[in-house]
């Protein structure tokens, strides 16, 4: 057995050494988290989306499972169809902050829903997440109108089983079995109002309405059984929800605070 040259290992860096490059990424984002932190002002909250997505592809699909006989089984091969309709509804939550006069934050949702025709059910579940930017408008203290952008993913799951075992999630013995599972990657500009009643000093709860159009960046990615259904998570949606945060600081009020000496 030969003697391993020492010069050969891979060295690491010396502790305290910031030629890492992940170290200088960690060094950089805290320090401009610190920086932000003199001008935000924060704000987070719940909402309920309605999801006006085109369900006709994933019932076609659907439909055609269900209307196909399999041989030796009595429980496959019916005649009814699958009716997901619109909305799809979602329940998550955000938050963000005031940074100057613009806002950044996040957020994140979820949805569940679940059909069946007479010898197929099927289940489906959904998470969205993503980054929000915002300027607001406004005009008048306790009041905005926002311009936004929400950019992010989203994905579903979809399981599709015969029913003699029953019509709900957990029939895993079934004699026919199907799944599928996309992502995308997306952006959704839209449109928000929001009123505000002041609670304690400097603190409100509001009560906001948003609408937006969510566009897909790339084609949906679909894994599972072939073939996949035509359907896709986005179009238009209207959310509505309530916020809890700090009082929006108006863009004069932010200026005079960062050039009084």
């Amino acid at each position: 057995m030969g003697v391993q040259n020492p010069e050969s290992r891979i060295q690491s860096p010396e502790p305290g050494a910031w030629n890492h490059p992940m170290r200088c990424a960690v060094g950089i984002g805290v320090a401009g988290l610190l920086c932000l932190a003199v001008v935000c002002y924060g704000y987070g909250g719940f909402e309920v989306t309605g999801g006006f997505v085109d369900f006709r592809g994933l019932n076609q699909r659907l439909d055609s499972l269900n209307q196909t006989p399999v041989p030796g089984d009595s429980f496959a091969g019916g005649s009814g169809r699958f009716t997901y309709r619109t909305p799809l509804w979602w329940y998550g939550g955000h938050g963000g902050a005031q940074v100057g006069a613009a806002t950044i934050g996040g957020f994140g949702a979820a949805a569940l829903r679940a059909n069946h025709a007479d010898s197929l059910g099927s289940e489906m579940a959904a998470i969205r997440a993503g980054l929000e930017f915002g300027y607001p408008y406004v005009p008048v203290e306790w009041f905005w109108l926002r311009g936004c952008l929400e950019v992010g993913g989203a994905g579903c799951a979809i399981y599709a089983h015969s029913v003699e075992n029953g019509v709900l999630l957990g029939n895993f013995s079934g004699r026919v079995k199907r799944w599928y599972s996309s992502w995308i990657v997306s952006a959704a500009p839209g449109a928000e109002v929001m009123g505000m009643l002041p609670t304690v000093p400097g603190s409100y709860v509001g009560l906001f309405m948003k609408a937006s159009y969510v566009i897909p960046l790339a084609r949906t990615q679909w894994f599972g059984d072939q073939p996949p259904p035509v359907f896709s998570l986005g179009g238009f949606s209207l959310q509505i929800g309530l916020r809890f945060g700090g009082r929006f600081q108006l863009v004069d009020e932010f200026e005079q605070d960062m050039y009084e000496p």
